[in-house]
Formats: C-alpha cells, sequence, structure tokens
C-alpha cells in the first residue's frame, strides 16, 4: 500500500477510488441517509487492505466485505454528522495538512509517484484531507469541548486513590483494538490481529496500523495512550504490559471487548511530583475515560438515529 494510502485510510470515505466498472460503479450496496455507498467504494477499500495483508485463508469475500461496509458505514455517519452541523475547513488549512503530508515523503518526486500509485488526483487528496479536518473538528467542537472535569472530581479520585499523588511506575504506551460486534466473532477478531502482529513482526510501523486498523477512540492518534501506570488499563492489558520491554509488542490479546494489542513505548520509574502535576495527571485521566465513553455512546447514538439499509449483494459478486 502507498503511503498517501496509509495516511488517508483512517478515514476513506469513498469517491476517490481509480476506474471500474460502470456496472461495478453503479451497483448500489448500501444507503446511509441520503448517501450511498456503491460496490466500487466497498472495492477499492477491500483492494487497500489486500495490498497490505493477506486475508485469513478460511475468510469469505462476503465476510471481508460486510466487515469493511460497516467500516464505511460508520465513517460516512460521521461525515456527514460534520457537514450538517456545518463544519467548515478552510483552504489554508488543508494546504498545511497537505505540506505536512509532502514533509512524510524524501522528494516532492517521491511524492508524487506516491500519489499516482494511490491512483488519487490532486483534487481528490484534498477532499479527503477536507472531509479528515471535518470529522476531527466535529469531534473536537461536540465531544471534546463538551467534556468538562470539575476540581471537586479531581480531588474526589485523589481521596480514593492516594497514591496518585506520587508516580508509580509509569509506561507510555500505544493500543489497537478489534473489536467484537455483530458478524465479526472473537476468533475472527483473534485472526485479524494475529496478522497484524505479523506485519509488525516484519517491520511494519505500529502507529501507521493502528490509524487504518483500530477501532479505539484513540486510533487517529496512532493508539497511543499516553502515560499509564499499574491498573489504568484493563485487568488484560495490564498483565501484558508488565511482560514487556521497551519497544516490544504485546502478542494478541482477547478481552470482552475484541482483540488488543499494545506496545510499551517508553518508561520511567516511580518518583514524586508536585501537586500541579499531580492535579494534571489526574485531570487527564478522569478526561480521557469521559471521552471513550462519550465518543462510543456519540456514535452509536448517529447510527441509530441514520437511515442505514444494507443491500442484498449480488448473486455473481465474488
Amino acid at each position: 500500500m502507498t503511503l498517501i494510502r496509509l495516511l488517508l485510510a483512517a478515514v476513506l470515505l469513498g469517491g476517490a477510488a481509480g476506474p471500474a466498472r460502470a456496472d461495478t460503479v453503479n451497483r448500489i450496496v448500501a444507503i446511509v441517509n441520503d448517501d450511498v455507498i456503491t460496490q466500487a467504494d466497498v472495492d477499492a477499500y477491500l483492494a487497500s487492505v489486500l495490498e497490505e495483508q493477506d486475508p485469513p485463508p478460511d475468510a469469505e469475500p462476503a465476510q471481508l466485505r460486510g466487515s469493511i461496509l460497516r467500516r464505511i458505514i460508520e465513517q460516512r455517519v460521521i461525515l456527514q454528522e460534520a457537514r450538517r452541523q456545518g463544519i467548515t475547513v478552510e483552504t489554508d488549512d488543508i494546504s498545511q495538512r497537505l505540506e505536512e503530508l509532502r514533509k512524510r515523503f524524501e522528494s516532492e518526486e517521491a511524492f508524487r509517484q506516491s500519489l499516482e500509485e494511490s491512483r488519487l488526483s490532486m483534487e481528490q487528496l484534498k477532499e479527503q484531507l477536507r472531509d479528515q479536518l471535518m470529522v476531527q473538528r466535529l469531534i473536537e467542537t461536540k465531544i471534546r469541548a463538551a467534556i468538562t472535569v470539575s476540581p471537586f472530581e479531581i480531588a474526589k479520585e485523589l481521596e480514593a486513590h492516594p497514591e496518585l499523588a506520587r508516580v508509580g511506575d509509569r509506561a507510555r504506551v500505544s493500543h489497537l483494538l478489534v473489536r467484537v460486534k455483530p458478524g465479526r466473532s472473537a476468533e475472527d477478531a483473534l485472526q485479524t490481529v494475529t496478522r497484524l502482529r505479523r506485519q509488525l513482526a516484519e517491520g511494519a510501523d505500529f502507529a501507521d496500523l493502528a490509524r487504518r486498523h483500530s477501532e479505539d477512540p484513540q486510533a487517529q492518534a496512532g493508539g497511543a495512550l499516553g502515560w499509564v501506570g499499574r491498573g489504568e488499563l484493563l485487568p488484560e492489558l495490564d498483565q501484558a504490559l508488565s511482560t514487556l520491554r521497551v519497544g516490544e509488542v504485546s502478542e494478541p490479546i482477547q478481552t470482552p471487548l475484541g482483540c488488543h494489542l499494545i506496545k510499551l513505548e517508553e518508561e520511567r520509574a516511580a518518583e514524586g511530583r508536585a501537586d500541579t502535576e499531580t492535579h494534571q495527571a489526574v485531570y487527564q485521566q478522569i478526561y480521557q475515560k469521559k471521552f471513550q465513553t462519550e465518543f462510543s455512546r456519540w456514535l452509536a447514538g448517529l447510527l441509530q438515529r441514520a437511515y442505514i439499509e444494507v443491500l442484498a449483494p449480488s448473486q455473481n459478486e465474488g
């Protein structure tokens, strides 16, 4: 997969695929409010995934497409909400994001070559960057900005957990999650994460894979959870983290949520900290918990309120 595809995959919203047969382009596979998702959208997403990894030996094409279709539906619903809310992005902001993207390449020629391999025109690339920024601003204004943490909450947390006034052994952790959901069993999630773990062993970048595959609220940040201490993660993740050395990635970890990978990025030993630092750390801890809860609730609400109709696939679909 080209680098541009990797950078844009987190908000793949269709309409930027290369040439396809007319009958495929016109075959509607889902309706999301006043928008449609075509077989070409699903096939383009699937092709990008298959460029990066092999499907499971026993994976059925319909199963793969179904999983991808669900992801596209979620992305469409979020983008539609951004448009409904009147979220706008200035041309200068798009240019700045485009310049940041260019800097990921060794030269302008390499950037242009990757763009060509991705079968994206410059205008299509800018449109996807605009969509990314719209979604980010929607989440910022409708979720992050609405979250408050009061001094009372901080004091109550410190009263219940006085050990928070002292920094224990801390670890900077990255996280990737493939959720269990209708149509995706725990075994399916495990197979997907096992393939991703193999790619990491072969040199793939954890942050890129998290942006591409993770279904955790921190996916857009490359799976970065920041600094965490003992007991702040799920018990299964906490146990796995205790066995890792800096730079190592865990084996797949199964929980009721799905299947996880964690990477130990950095660690530091226990130390005391000033009151200001203590309050800030507790604030961030409470804030992140609230954000994850609110994001999941918000997305579930969008999906529930949306008109979503998944059409039966054609009989000859491979």
